[in-house]
């Protein structure tokens, strides 16, 4: 074999001259690399654009979830705002509420106290709001602003209670020297006339029954004047004002059946003034004058008692001391 002949698989030609030299050409190599690598190029184009129109598809997603977890969030934020709002004015108004009523009542049991039995402190139904998230700090604000107006509530309660304790405890005082004063006087309260007419037949008291209507002029009953300012049928209460020693005296809230003492100038023993009746204006009542002005002249001898009469009261006209007060005092 020749050196320069290149063997190939091929055997050999039997027409070729076996003396002469076999030179092998080469060919280009074949396009079928460079068509497998353009198909896997448009292959994994492909694929990435369908794998970027995925992740932009998500994303759209996504934004539009949050689109709609934030309105969701804002609809929460505004429902719970106009709750917290609601819970605040209702706090306001039973607040306010109960705040009148108990200034209503004081005034009421300052005016017109109560004749029987202490007001009970009344229980007052607390608005109960329905809970928030717990940490939400402004219901936690909403909760002390609760607490603290509870508290008020009770502490007005607890004021109310003591004021009218002070009402009774005065009203026990006020009884006990009416009392005192009745010892004092050392007879009983006539409540008509049939009863003042037992009363004089003691021997003790003269008496001097009156009745007149509310005006200026004064009304002459034994040794005082008596006009009457004011009438009030439903508390049992009048105002009056009285001449004693030619010295004007007013008395407001005088109770029906309430004994007044009065202690005129030559007087040891007191005078006596009762209204036993009370109509729209007009009041009924008596003077009892002791006997004797000094209790020595209680101890001398009695004359012989005669028949016992309720004095009448003198007509203002036939009173020398009233004829310059018939127009009012001075």
């Amino acid at each position: 074999m020749n050196e320069h002949q290149i063997p190939s698989g091929k055997p050999p030609d039997p027409d070729r001259n076996p003396g002469s030299t076999h030179v092998e050409e080469f060919h280009e190599p074949s396009t079928m690399g460079l068509k497998l690598a353009v198909v896997l190029f448009v292959v994994m184009a492909g694929i990435t654009a369908g794998y970027g129109w995925l992740q932009h598809d998500a994303a759209q997603q996504l934004a539009s979830q949050r689109a709609e977890l934030q309105t969701s969030l804002a609809q929460a934020k505004s429902q719970e705002n106009a709750l917290t709002a609601k819970v605040n004015a209702l706090n306001v108004a039973l607040a306010q509420e109960e705040a009148a009523r108990a200034q209503t009542e004081a005034m009421k049991n300052e005016q017109f106290p109560p004749r029987t039995r202490a007001v009970r402190p009344r229980i007052t139904n607390q608005a109960v709001a329905r809970p928030a998230p717990a940490d939400d700090p402004r219901w936690k604000q909403v909760q002390e602003q609760l607490g603290d107006q509870q508290r008020e509530l009770a502490n007005s309660q607890k004021q109310i209670a003591e004021t009218q304790a002070n009402l009774d405890q005065a009203k026990s005082e006020l009884e006990g020297n009416l009392q005192s004063a009745r010892t004092e006087l050392g007879s009983d309260i006539a409540r008509n006339h049939a009863e003042l007419v037992t009363l004089e037949k003691k021997g003790e008291r003269n008496y001097y029954e009156f009745s007149f209507e509310k005006s200026k002029t004064y009304h002459h009953a034994g040794p005082i004047s008596i006009a009457l300012r004011k009438a009030d049928p439903k508390h049992e209460s009048c105002d009056l004002q009285m001449l004693v020693d030619d010295r004007e005296i007013t008395r407001k809230h005088v109770n029906l059946y309430e004994s007044m003492a009065f202690y005129p100038q030559g007087y040891t023993l007191p005078l006596e003034l009762v209204i036993n009746h009370i109509d729209n204006d007009s009041v009924q009542g008596y003077v009892s004058e002791p006997k004797y002005r000094s209790p020595q002249q209680a101890a001398a001898p009695a004359p012989p008692a005669t028949a016992a009469s309720v004095n009448p009261p003198i007509p203002a006209a036939q009173d020398p001391k009233l004829e310059h007060r018939q127009d009012g005092p001075h």
